[in-house]
């Protein structure tokens, strides 16, 4: 019975991969956004864990997307 174990980022992959330093990444663990699994001093990262974080993002932006646009008004200038 073998289990298959995903593979885990390290703090360096994970940057490169979102496209931000490694110092945004340990902010983001600091702050409770990212949470790594820690074996001794190394910091992994599940891709699940990624996943979960870029879904919030998605979220996130979505819902400020729709708050600035606002209400639709029709222009006086069209519609005559």
């Amino acid at each position: 019975m073998s289990e298959t174990v995903p593979r885990l980022l390290t703090l360096l992959e994970v940057a490169d991969r979102l496209r931000v330093s490694p110092h945004t990444i340990r902010a983001w663990i600091r702050r409770g956004r990212l949470q790594p699994v820690r074996l001794c001093r190394r910091l992994l990262f599940s891709p699940t864990e990624i996943l979960r974080l870029l879904g919030e993002a998605k979220e996130t932006a979505d819902s400020q997307s729709a708050v600035r646009e606002g209400p639709r008004v029709e222009d006086a200038t069209t519609s005559a």
